[in-house]
C-alpha cells in the first residue's frame, strides 16, 4: 500500500506539471502566440510528435516540463546568446505572434497562468474533500487516527506495542463502556501503571487485549495513563452549497500556511540539520518542526505513510498543500521562475524600458545556483533524516 501511495504521488505530480505548463500553452495559443515545443521532463528526449507548428514529448528525466513559446527573449533570434537547440539556430518568427511583441497584460496573463492551474487544482481537491471524502472535524471520539511508537521517555508506546493501528475503535477499559474521548481520558487517568484489558472495533469485529498505560504527567503536572494514540473527529460532510463557502476559507488559510511557511524555509532547515531523532519504529528521525522543508521524496514518502494507513483524507490534503505552496513559490520574484518574468515585465512597464537579459544572466547564474543547492541538501536530509511517520 506503501508503494501505490508513492506511484499515485507520482501521477499526481505529472498531472499537476502537465497541468502547469498546459496553462502557460493554452494561453499562449489563445493570444495568438507561437508555442514551438511542448514537453515534460528534462535531458535526453525519450519521444516526441509534431503536429502544426508544435513539438510535442517527452524527456528523460520526470523533474518537470516546459512550453517554449517564441519570442521570451528579445535576444533568441540573434543567435549568440541562448543556446541553441539541437545546433540550429530557431526559425524566424513573425514579430506579431512572439512573446515579446505582445501587451504586457498578454504575457502576464501567460506567465500566471502555470500557477493558477495549480490553485484551480487545489480547490477542486479541496472541495471533493470538504463534500465528497468528508473532513475530520468535531470533538474527538475514541477511534484512532495515528499511534506514536514511543512515549516521551523513548520506551515503546502501550497502544502500539499492544497491536492497536489507525481505525481502531476503542469501546471499553475494564469492562466499562467507552463512548467519547474525554471519557478515555478520565478512565486512563486512574489506570496509569496498571494493567487494564481493553475491547477495540477492527472491520466491524471486537478485539480484547491487555497492556499498562505509560505513566505520564500532563501540563498542569497531574499524573495520566498514556497510550500513545490521537483520536479522530467525526467524519463531516458538507453539501455542494455549504462546500463552496468552505473550500475558499481553507484555500485562504492555506495560501496564509504557505507564506509563513516560505518565511520559515531557512529557519527550518537548520532545524531539519539537527540529528535525527531515534525511534523504535525505524520510522525516520524527528529533525525538523511544522516549518522543515520536505522535498519531492519526503513528500512522496509521507504520501505512501498515508496510504498505509488508510489515510486517503491526508493523502489528498498532501497534494492539495503541496499544489498551492508550488503555485505561490513559482509567483516568487526570482530569475528562471515565472514570477522573475512577471517581475520584470512590470518593471519595464513601469520604466518603459526593456531589460537586456544579458546584463541579468549572472543574477540568474546566482539564483539557480542556489536553488540547486538548496534542493540538494532537502533531498539529501529526506534520505538521512527524513521526517517521523506521522501515521505510526
Amino acid at each position: 500500500m506503501s508503494l501505490i501511495g508513492v506511484l499515485l504521488f507520482l501521477l499526481a505530480l505529472m498531472l499537476a506539471i502537465f497541468l502547469h505548463e498546459g496553462g502557460h500553452f493554452a494561453t499562449a495559443k489563445l493570444f495568438g502566440m507561437k508555442v514551438e515545443r511542448f514537453f515534460l521532463g528534462f535531458g535526453k528526449t525519450l519521444w516526441s510528435f509534431r503536429r502544426g507548428e508544435t513539438e510535442y514529448g517527452i524527456k528523460l528525466l520526470p523533474l518537470g516540463g516546459f512550453c517554449k513559446i517564441a519570442g521570451m527573449s528579445p535576444h533568441e533570434f540573434d543567435g549568440n546568446f541562448l543556446e541553441q537547440e539541437r545546433g540550429q539556430k530557431p526559425e524566424p518568427v513573425e514579430p506579431e505572434r512572439q512573446f515579446r511583441n505582445k501587451p504586457a497584460w498578454q504575457r502576464a496573463i501567460v506567465l500566471a497562468a502555470g500557477s493558477v492551474t495549480h490553485f484551480l487544482m487545489a480547490l477542486v481537491l479541496i472541495y471533493a474533500l470538504i463534500v465528497v471524502i468528508g473532513l475530520q472535524i468535531g470533538p474527538p471520539t475514541t477511534k484512532i487516527q495515528t499511534t506514536v511508537a514511543t512515549t516521551s521517555d523513548g520506551k515503546p508506546a502501550p497502544a502500539a506495542a499492544a497491536g492497536l493501528r489507525a481505525g481502531d475503535r476503542i469501546v471499553a477499559i475494564d469492562g466499562q463502556p467507552i463512548s467519547t474521548f474525554d471519557q478515555l481520558r478520565s478512565v486512563l487517568s486512574d489506570k496509569a501503571g496498571q494493567r487494564v484489558s481493553i475491547i477495540y472495533n477492527r472491520d466491524g469485529r471486537d478485539i480484547t487485549t491487555t497492556l499498562v498505560p505509560a505513566v505520564e504527567k500532563d501540563s498542569s503536572g497531574q499524573t495520566r495513563g498514556f497510550l500513545g494514540i490521537s483520536p479522530a473527529g467525526a467524519v463531516v460532510h458538507r453539501n455542494p452549497i455549504e462546500g463552496i463557502g468552505a473550500t475558499g476559507g481553507m484555500f485562504r488559510d492555506l495560501v496564509v500556511g504557505s507564506f509563513k511557511g516560505l518565511g520559515g524555509l531557512i529557519p527550518g532547515l537548520a532545524d531539519r540539520l539537527q540529528a535525527p531523532a531515534q525511534t523504535s519504529s525505524g520510522g525516520g528521525g524527528g529533525g525538523g518542526g511544522e516549518s522543515a522543508p520536505v522535498g519531492l521524496i519526503g513528500i512522496g514518502r509521507l504520501a505512501g505513510q498515508a496510504v498505509s494507513a488508510g489515510q486517503w483524507s491526508m493523502f489528498i490534503a498532501l497534494l492539495i498543500e503541496f499544489n498551492v505552496f508550488v503555485g505561490i513559490f513559482n509567483l516568487l520574484p526570482i530569475p528562471i521562475l515565472d514570477g522573475g518574468y512577471l517581475a520584470l515585465i512590470g518593471w519595464q512597464a513601469i520604466t518603459r524600458r526593456e531589460v537586456d537579459l544579458r546584463k541579468l544572466a549572472p543574477i540568474a547564474a546566482v539564483a539557480v545556483s542556489l536553488l540547486f543547492v538548496f534542493v540538494l541538501v532537502v533531498v539529501w536530509l529526506d534520505i538521512t533524516n527524513p521526517i517521523a511517520n506521522p501515521f505510526k
